[in-house]
């Protein structure tokens, strides 16, 4: 009996050490895990309005037990879908992981971040009839259906309609969306951070400017908009990331 009872308690301390040792490569493993998050590439830098594209971004991998509280404020590699087409709020230089808490802030109000150096702003005035304002953001492109003056631009009296009839309309673009009214983001971060959109019928856009003066498209959407009195112009949005093929 005796022997029988060292026999059996030898095997259950086996089965203890073995489960001991299973349950030690088991943590093992689990430290060397690592999660995937989003980091933005080698050679790319982001600006305030720049819409994260697919090849912006790489697969940052960090071991779980180095994680603490990352897996709460960082974007987890496999819903990068979630971010590809979202507008930047702040800069990003290559390297950096992408927090939770960049894409629901509120942009600062400072549209002049928003531009390089050989532009400048000019808001339109549009016609929210003509497009769904909450469909379109900060970086996006977007074209102007303007009437068609053929190259001749009357200085009509102030609160007078032009001289000239205007032919079939015409597209005047690409432009660079820079704000919908107050929005520099996307309507979805505008309105999480609780604020109103307000003056969505005025689009603030990008215009290129060259030794002082604008360049001949700028110069042709001033000249159309200051003979119709600023009128409102109807918006065409370009095709963006993800389009079909």
């Amino acid at each position: 009996m005796k022997g029988a009872s060292g026999l059996a308690i030898a095997g259950a301390l086996a089965i203890v050490g073995a489960l001991c040792n299973w349950l030690y490569l088991q943590q093992k493993s689990h430290d060397m895990e690592k999660i995937q998050f989003i980091g933005i590439a080698d050679d790319v830098e982001i600006n305030p309005g720049d819409k994260f594209k697919e090849t912006d971004l790489i697969s940052v991998a960090i071991p779980r037990s180095s994680l603490g509280n990352l897996e709460k404020v960082a974007y987890r590699w496999d819903i990068k879908e979630t971010v590809v087409g979202t507008p930047a709020s702040r800069s990003y230089l290559p390297g950096e992981l992408i927090l939770r808490q960049d894409l629901r802030t509120l942009p600062q109000r400072d549209i002049k971040k928003l531009l390089r150096d050989n532009e400048r702003v000019m808001w339109i005035p549009v016609d929210t009839r003509s497009f769904v304002p909450a469909l379109v953001a900060a970086g996006d492109l977007v074209s102007f259906v303007v009437p068609n003056y053929g190259g001749v631009f009357p200085q009509p009296a102030a609160g007078e309609a032009p001289n000239a009839a205007p032919g079939p309309s015409e597209i005047l673009g690409p432009f660079r969306i820079l704000a919908l009214g107050d929005r520099l983001g996307t309507y979805d971060v505008q309105k999480a951070s609780g604020a109103a959109v307000v003056q969505e019928n005025v689009m603030a856009v990008a215009v290129k400017v060259d030794k002082g003066a604008l360049d001949p498209l700028g110069q042709k959407l001033s000249d159309i908009l200051r003979i119709t009195n600023f009128q409102q112009v109807q918006v065409l949005l370009h095709p963006g990331e993800g389009k079909p093929k």
